[in-house]
């Protein structure tokens, strides 16, 4: 006798359910893509594998010279445990899935009873029940488990982007902190200079104590400064090399030599507006394009999205749960004064009480809760977006505006200085101001690079899906406010 189509189609989700397996590498394989679409990165998920040796190789190749900031950045990506621990989610999403495609196991029970009052055989009993309602969940159970692991996805690629980017710009802060400290420098060997001529102009007679005293500060002065520019360059570099996941040897890196200049023209998703007006501001970009290209790519929002959609499985499971919260069916077999008897055995729950009201209310709430959720992510995007246009049009003009005006004037300045020094037309402490001024031209010139690439940054990031953080105020002040200068008396 066959069997009816229903018990077919039970029996095969029961095979089918009782055969899965957990395969987190494919969940891994869709992180890859989605950070491949947006960065040109490599990822790799250790797992004790005959394949962690080549990224460990990578690492290795990557170190042996100088780092660049890509070269730092796949080094984290292949390196940070932190980053390896987040992969992690994965599997437990994964096996979430497959948890919620598998039935519940059958009890099976049995019992004995002798008679108190006479000796004899006693009564037996066996009984065995299921889940009956699992089976019509099931379908709906592991969509949910499916979104749920989709959002995993998504939010461990967000960690690769994140990381990516606070890399480059641990990067940058290290490279500014390490152009700071040389600049420090500078202005200690020609405090220190100015403060030995000083010294002896005194014990010639030709100059006041005040004079000797005020250069005397001036040195000391810049002798702290270069203790905090020093400090500030051991922390930077050491924020990169945790981010980097290094120790030992290995965390003694080599940084490129400087911070590269602007370069001559933004990416094409950053492309200036043109022909507005007969003389358009070359640093206005096209804000629009940018919100829209951020909307397009933010994880934040298909994170959110995810969030609705995994929410809106769990009402609908909601629902039928409360109205039928459970029911077991099964059979009994039992023999009692030497006759076996069967029949089959159903437990169901009443709802008197407890008829899933308040738990389906709160699920509503909830979901009203991630949609207003979902419209701020919106807002903040765009937000974001114009922030960061307006942060990198500053940052570029400024930086450009040191590097094309003031720092020729102020080397300009310095030589006619020279000039003027050799035809004894002008005093040492002349000539040591304009090459003060110079150097703290030079040192704003960096706060203003670094201030632009950590700008850039943040614009790729945005563009890459990520919300970075836009608390800083684009512009860093060098430390101690500004040089100090001399009595203009000399």
């Amino acid at each position: 006798m066959p069997l009816p189509r229903t018990a077919f189609a039970l029996l095969t989700t029961v095979v089918i359910a009782g055969c899965a397996t957990v395969r987190p590498q494919e969940a891994f394989d869709d992180v890859e893509a989605i950070v491949a679409e947006r960065s040109p990165y490599r990822v790799a998920w250790t797992t004790d594998s005959d394949e962690d040796g080549a990224a460990d190789t990578a690492v290795a190749d990557l170190l042996a010279d100088s780092l660049t900031a890509d070269e730092a950045v796949q080094i984290a990506l292949l390196n940070n445990r932190r980053l390896q621990a987040t992969y992690e989610d994965l599997g437990v999403a994964q096996a979430n899935l497959v948890q919620a495609g598998l039935l519940s196991n059958p009890v099976f029970g049995a019992r004995a009873l002798w008679p108190l009052e006479e000796s004899g055989p006693p009564d037996l009993g066996f009984n065995v029940a299921v889940e009956f309602l699992e089976v019509f969940y099931l379908p709906l159970r592991k969509r949910i488990a499916r979104s749920e692991l989709e959002a995993a996805q998504l939010r461990v690629a967000s960690a690769v982007l994140d990381l990516a980017a606070r890399t480059r710009s641990a990067y940058v802060r290290a490279q500014a902190d390490a152009a700071r400290l040389a600049m420090q420098r500078r202005v200690v060997a020609n405090a220190e200079a100015g403060y030995e001529a000083s010294r002896l102009l005194r014990e010639a007679g030709n100059v006041p104590a005040t004079d000797l005293l005020a250069e005397q500060a001036l040195y000391e002065q810049a002798r702290l400064d270069l203790l905090v520019a020093e400090g500030a360059a051991v922390e930077s570099r050491e924020a990169l090399v945790r981010l980097m996941g290094l120790f030992g040897e290995a965390a003694d890196l080599r940084l490129a030599s400087t911070l590269p200049p602007v370069p001559e023209t933004e990416p094409e998703l950053v492309r200036v507006v043109e022909g507005a007006g007969e003389s358009p501001n070359p640093e206005a970009f096209d804000t629009a394009a940018l919100e829209r290209a951020a909307l397009e790519a933010s994880l934040d929002l298909a994170a959110a999205r995810q969030d609705l959609v995994t929410f809106g499985h769990r009402i609908g499971l909601a629902t039928p749960e409360a109205l039928l919260p459970e029911l077991e069916v099964g059979g009994e077999i039992e023999r009692e004064e030497g006759e076996w008897e069967a029949g089959p055995e159903v437990e169901i729950v009443l709802l008197l009480f407890d008829q899933g009201q308040a738990r389906r209310a709160a699920l509503r709430a909830e979901l009203r809760r991630r949609q207003a959720l979902y419209y701020a992510v919106g807002v903040e995007v765009r937000s974001a977006a114009r922030t960061l246009a307006q942060r990198l049009a500053t940052t570029r003009r400024t930086a450009l505006q040191y590097e094309r005006v003031l720092l020729p004037l102020r080397a300009e300045l310095v030589a006619q200085t020279l000039l003027r020094y050799n035809a004894m037309q002008t005093g040492v402490f002349g000539l040591l101001q304009a090459q003060q001024l110079e150097i703290d031209a030079a040192r704003r010139y960096f706060d203003a690079l670094a201030a632009y690439w950590e700008a850039r940054a943040d614009l790729d990031l945005l563009l890459q899906g990520r919300m970075p953080a836009l608390d800083g105020t684009g512009l860093a002040l060098p430390s101690g406010g500004g040089p100090a200068m001399r009595d203009a008396g000399h």
